[in-house]
């Protein structure tokens, strides 16, 4: 009798050891596997939930390439409309200015545009004058979201800009966060007075082209280029990002320190949004377009995880977060 309870204890132990060790087998599986295979398996179920196809993603560790996917028709290598991500070339492109001494984040409008209001007149609300770079840098200028001038029939961002200032603003410069677009096409503006060249031109030489970085304006987006115009590819634009990673060196002292305290913050600094992670800052952003239809996201993480993706269509806002979440899970960041 005894024999037998001991033979029964064994067996059943073996039966617990062995269940444990299925679920610790399953359970490795599921943290071993390579977070661009993971991001890959998610991203794609997301593509067929949304009825999507095309689409890239460029996946990258601690500043180094490590995997990139392309769906449908289009590859890693296929440069795109990046949407909305083009306010952090603007913004980057601004910096690099301001590090050079030739503009400062409190430099006024009515300073920097003189000129310009001389050719194109004056504003109708004089508060524009006194709005300042830092303030259209993180959305705080007061301007409203979108212009009055409809950018698919503007001439150029010029002809956008004229109806910017016919506008009065939505609220007083420097109050809470809302977000503008011709916020960020005024930064374009302040670009080509201060430089005296063209937009596109001066932020691909000396933001782009330092980082061995290609990008165009895609041809019908020119009038609003700085704010979503620029065509650059995932793979690209995931090198692009980490301007932002601690070590970096294309922004100066003077813009990293004034970045620095936007993290600490949080909120919104050059072109993106940042909050503080566990670890270290987490930079993001989205953007949408809707000709040509086009959807993009990047995310640094501050396990030193940076997912790039670019896809056509557009998605609504509660499969804009599930891709949010779904990107964080894969990156171990959920």
């Amino acid at each position: 009798m005894n024999d037998r309870r001991l033979r029964t204890k064994v067996l059943r132990a073996g039966v617990m050891l062995g269940l444990l060790m299925v679920g610790y087998t399953t359970l490795a599986i599921g943290a071993d596997m390579p977070v661009p295979d993971a991001l890959d398996a998610s991203f794609r179920e997301w593509l067929t939930a949304n009825h999507l196809s095309n689409a890239e993603v460029a996946v990258m560790k601690n500043g180094r390439p490590a995997r990139s996917f392309g769906y449908g028709g289009w590859t890693a290598d296929q440069p795109e409309v990046v949407a909305s991500l083009s306010k952090a070339i603007t913004a980057v492109c601004i910096a690099r200015l301001i590090d050079a001494g030739r503009l400062s984040f409190t430099t006024t409008l009515g300073e920097v545009l003189a000129k310009d209001f001389e050719t194109l007149g004056e504003p109708v609300d004089p508060r524009f004058k006194t709005i300042t770079i830092e303030q259209l840098l993180t959305h705080r200028s007061g301007l409203a979201r979108d212009g009055s001038h409809d950018p698919n029939t503007a001439i150029g961002m010029t002809d956008l800009f004229v109806g910017v200032l016919e506008q009065k603003l939505a609220a007083p410069p420097g109050g809470a966060m809302s977000y503008s677009n011709i916020g960020y096409l005024t930064l374009g503006m302040v670009v080509e007075a201060v430089t005296g060249t063209k937009y596109e031109e001066h932020c691909r030489r000396t933001v782009l082209e330092p980082l061995g970085i290609s990008g165009t304006i895609e041809p019908t987006n020119k009038p609003g280029a700085p704010v979503g115009g620029w065509m650059i590819s995932a793979n690209d634009y995931a090198r692009f990002v980490q301007v932002f990673a601690p070590g970096a060196t294309l922004l100066g002292p003077t813009s990293r320190a004034w970045l620095a305290a936007r993290i600490g913050a949080s909120g919104y600094g050059l072109g993106v949004n940042i909050r503080r992670g566990a670890t270290g800052p987490i930079f993001w952003h989205e953007g949408k377009m809707g000709t040509p239809p086009v959807g993009s996201y990047f995310i640094e993480l501050d396990n030193g995880w940076t997912v790039m993706l670019l896809y056509q269509g557009i998605v609504g806002g509660d499969a804009s977060q599930d891709l949010a979440r779904r990107i964080a899970a894969a990156a171990g960041r959920g």
